[in-house]
């Protein structure tokens, strides 16, 4: 039996399966997580797995079912069901450069023109309320 290659500073989901790394199946959790509740803070120490959870999540909301075969959820879920996805990292955020607010600005913008979103708003609130909407609506006509 080959033993699998550790993760170690891999935080996403579809290259740990992917690319054959040991993965310990908390598939079941997730499924808990996103089917019994509303909103989550997830308040965890650097390095705990928070974005790996998010990446999990990214792919089930996918419906990458091929990612989860032989895990827990594989079963459980309707895969014929997608969502959209709009995943957002603020660890590249600029704080110190451009400011808490403007920096979020900056990375709602550059979100924004990735998905192909023209955004009117100036505050990052208001910014990132109409991203979500539009990104939504966008999602719908191409669906």
């Amino acid at each position: 039996m080959k033993l699998q290659k550790l993760p170690i500073g891999i935080q996403t989901f579809s290259k740990i399966r992917g690319e054959d790394f040991l993965y310990i199946d908390k598939t079941e959790q997730i499924h808990r997580l996103i089917t019994l509740g509303d909103y989550y803070f997830l308040s965890r120490p650097r390095r705990f797995g928070k974005s790996l959870t998010l990446s999990t999540i990214k792919s089930i909301y996918l419906g990458q079912q091929e990612l989860f075969e032989g895990l827990w959820i594989a079963e459980q879920w309707d895969w014929t069901q997608t969502n959209s996805v709009l995943h957002m990292s603020f660890s590249s955020v600029d704080y110190q450069g451009l400011g808490l607010e403007g920096g979020i600005r900056a990375m709602l913008t550059l979100h924004a023109k990735e998905h192909g979103v023209l955004l009117e708003s100036e505050t990052s609130k208001s910014m990132f309320l109409e991203l979500i909407g539009r990104y939504r609506f966008k999602a719908k006509l191409s669906s």
